[in-house]
């Protein structure tokens, strides 16, 4: 005996749900960690996308086929949101991040649709990156950090 406890052992295992990827995410580490896996039914689709913004994301939100809506982030800036036909599909994301009052927040994000449609907010920084979903995939919601502003972001995405 190697100690005065009784050993204990433990199986587990795991597979990736194959009808959903995640993107990276991008922004800074403040805010409260959230992600909306559970809220998203295998091939759900968005009919509108949504953003509030002002110099900075205060909120994005999509709202699903289903009627679901889910938003993140804060109640600040001036809402505007782009309906998507039944048959189009928003396939990237431009993401710019930078620093408010020591925090690392989205400062600027633009979503683009597969028939070039976009919808863009806030102000376009020096650091950005761009999210594109895979190939016969589409955005369906999001995972990552918010507070009263966007903080950090990242995609769910589900085949389109």
């Amino acid at each position: 005996m190697l100690s005065d406890h009784d050993p204990i052992t433990v199986g587990f295992s795991w597979t990736r749900n194959p009808d959903y990827q995640l993107s990276d995410q991008f922004g800074g580490p403040h805010g409260d960690y959230f992600t909306d896996v559970d809220s998203v039914p295998a091939a759900a689709r968005a009919t509108v996308v949504g953003l509030r913004s002002g110099s900075r994301v205060d909120q994005m939100s999509l709202t699903l086929s289903n009627g679901v809506t889910l938003a993140h982030g804060g109640s600040g800036g001036t809402a505007s949101s782009l309906t998507l036909a039944a048959d189009e599909h928003v396939t990237s994301a431009q993401l710019c991040q930078g620093a408010k009052d020591g925090r690392t927040r989205i400062f600027y994000a633009k979503f683009t649709t597969d028939r070039g449609r976009t919808l863009a907010g806030g102000t376009v920084t020096s650091d950005c990156v761009t999210r594109t979903a895979p190939a016969g995939w589409q955005l369906a919601g999001f995972h990552g950090r918010t507070g009263d502003e966007v903080d950090k972001i990242g995609f769910v995405y589900t085949r389109s």
